[in-house]
């Protein structure tokens, strides 16, 4: 199916690049006046208006920032395209759907690809979901409206609060004296995945919260003390992964 796509950020290349792989047609790529973003010419299409897309394409993709979905749309002028965008928080628009890349997207220009990504369609059209998905080697699950804002959370959890907590941490060790760890702090991370990958009992975690050693947990808050936000995280986080264990002395 031919694919016009609106917008230039990381989900519109993420498309694009899906679409090119498996050789479908882009119609080409609509951006505002002032942006800077350098899909049109990285997918090798022009840059046309919305009437232009809407009259020639047969799927119009949406991928803007969420606030901005719904003015997008209501400039799309009437087209027999099916519309879909791409966020995780929002519902379908203009009786088409929302397809959902369940994945943490490179930036535009960085090598992108939805293959074996999970797809989370809601709306209508479902067929033509399922068969984008399949096209582009991707798993594919639907989800109910009312459930969209609890599912993107979720998402939220999984990958910018991952990437957040890598922040702290790596700020952490540099005021410990040690720099240029960032790839070990990945392996790190990479080895507590592939534990809670493994596991899916209390044995998933590791460390003080997972073994009640409250006298540690209150040193590392001591040590955090002079940044009360940083500190505000680790003890709900201990306090999440302490809430796992059946704390009484048999268990211990």
């Amino acid at each position: 199916m031919r694919l016009a796509i609106a917008g230039g950020g990381r989900a519109a290349w993420a498309f694009g690049s899906a679409w090119r792989r498996i050789g479908w047609p882009i119609a080409g790529v609509w951006l505002r006046p002032e942006s800077k973003s350098a899909i049109a010419d990285l997918l090798e299409t022009p840059r046309r208006d919305l009437a232009e897309l809407a009259d020639r394409a047969e799927l119009l993709l949406i991928a803007v920032s969420d606030r901005a979905i719904e003015d997008v749309a209501q400039q799309i002028p009437d087209t027999n395209a099916i519309v879909f965008h791409a966020s995780g928080a929002l519902t379908a628009l203009r009786g088409g759907f929302s397809l959902h890349p369940l994945r943490a997207l490179p930036p535009v220009g960085v090598e992108s690809d939805l293959a074996n990504a999970l797809l989370v369609f809601e709306g209508n059209h479902r067929n033509v979901a399922e068969n984008i998905a399949a096209a582009i080697g991707a798993r594919f699950a639907s989800i109910d409206p009312k459930q969209k804002a609890h599912y993107h959370a979720a998402a939220v959890f999984g990958s910018n609060y991952v990437a957040a907590v890598l922040d702290i941490a790596e700020e952490l060790m540099k005021g410990a004296g040690i720099g240029d760890v960032r790839s070990d702090l990945v392996a790190l991370a990479e080895s507590a995945i592939r534990n809670w990958s493994g596991h899916a009992g209390p044995e998933r975690f590791t460390g003080p919260a997972a073994r009640g050693d409250q006298g540690t947990i209150e040193r590392h808050l001591a040590a955090l003390a002079r940044d009360p936000q940083v500190a505000a995280v680790y003890e709900l986080l201990a306090d999440y992964i302490g809430g796992c264990y059946d704390r009484s002395p048999v268990s211990r």
